[in-house]
């Protein structure tokens, strides 16, 4: 790997109910680069603001206010034609969910010619729309609950859609974003007096909605690095889901990794998360979760093609358990996106 020292820009914040997520992310990652002596410059998608000074740090905390009418991704734009005169050689995406992660941001820096860590923007959209990639999954014959897809501009009303997940999917149900994440706005239905509020707590996230069946089982989360797969890790959240506090409070969480799994098994759910990594046309790096049920048979929830990368962040941690470090990962990461890999 080249010692090269690179101009790297780091998007953060965003648009999306994840952004304190980002920003979180995002902190680790230009604190870690700087540390590995690296120029950084970090600036916010929603409104092209820069958030420290041009050696990345203090890191500049933005609050979230209304984020529908304070998103301006022009002057985003704007910025962008700025970084091109100060020699950045890669971007490094931090951003979780919205247009950060679904590929409007991604069809941003194809145009501007700057290289980016993360999957292509047909992945992103790809991978982002759990309806699509569910839809992938079942081609390529890999596991994955059965679902119910709504949009917005569906006819049905929201009874008319409770009555349609109770009949066709039975109870218990996750309904969720058909294209969030952080389980931000998911919710597990256990009765169908519940289902209509679970259906407006997603919708207020989100204009397309996803019910699926509930799967019970440990979860095993399989990442994804230049094509190959790293150890798995376990979660066993506090919760019975491993929901928004379990993700990111700290101690609401146990992780074991590598996860204590058979390795034959270990190697059935690599060759799924590789081979589904590569059919949606991934690049660098993607995270792929897993339940695995008690009778050892399992699903695939979905694939995350900007996984997280704060302190308690899954990815870092099954690269550690190969020796590489959270510095060497990101720089990693960059090189990959230098070299179109």
């Amino acid at each position: 790997m080249t010692e090269k020292k690179l101009n790297i820009l780091i998007l953060a914040g965003g648009d999306s109910p994840e952004r304190e997520v980002s920003l979180t992310s995002a902190e680790a990652v230009a604190e870690a680069l700087i540390g590995a002596g690296h120029n950084v410059f970090v600036i916010d998608p929603r409104d092209g603001r820069w958030l420290g000074d041009e050696g990345g740090l203090p890191f500049i905390r933005q609050e979230a206010g209304d984020l529908k009418t304070v998103a301006n991704h022009a002057l985003f734009c704007r910025e962008l034609k700025k970084v091109c005169s100060k020699g950045i050689d890669v971007v490094f995406n931090a951003l979780h969910g919205g247009s950060g992660e679904n590929g409007r941001v991604q069809a941003m820096l194809d145009i501007h010619g700057l290289p980016y860590t993360g999957s292509p923007m047909a992945a992103s959209a790809v991978a982002m729309n759990k309806d699509w990639s569910k839809r992938i999954m079942r081609t390529l014959k890999i596991p994955t609950a059965d679902w119910l897809n709504f949009n917005r501009t569906d006819p049905l009303t929201p009874t008319e859609m409770a009555a349609k997940i109770e009949n066709q999917l039975s109870l218990p149900v996750i309904i969720k974003p058909t294209d969030g994440g952080s389980t931000v706005g998911l919710s597990l239905v256990e009765k169908a007096s519940a289902i209509t509020e679970a259906l407006e707590v997603a919708f207020a996230v989100a204009d397309s909605v996803l019910a699926e069946k509930y799967f019970e089982g440990r979860e095993i989360t399989i990442s994804v690095l230049d094509g190959k797969p790293l150890p798995p890790v376990e979660i066993k959240p506090s919760h019975k889901l491993y929901d928004y506090t379990c993700k990111y409070t700290k101690g609401k969480s146990e992780y074991i990794c590598p996860a204590d799994i058979e390795l034959d098994f270990v190697e059935k759910l690599a060759d799924d998360a590789v081979r589904l990594y590569h059919t949606i046309g991934c690049r660098g790096y993607a995270r792929i979760d897993f339940i695995v049920g008690s009778d050892g048979s399992y699903i695939c929830l979905e694939l995350n093609t900007l996984p997280g990368m704060t302190a308690l962040s899954l990815f870092p941690m099954a690269a550690k358990a190969v020796g590489i470090e959270f510095d060497q990962l990101l720089v990693k990461l960059c090189q990959l996106a230098l070299e179109g890999e």
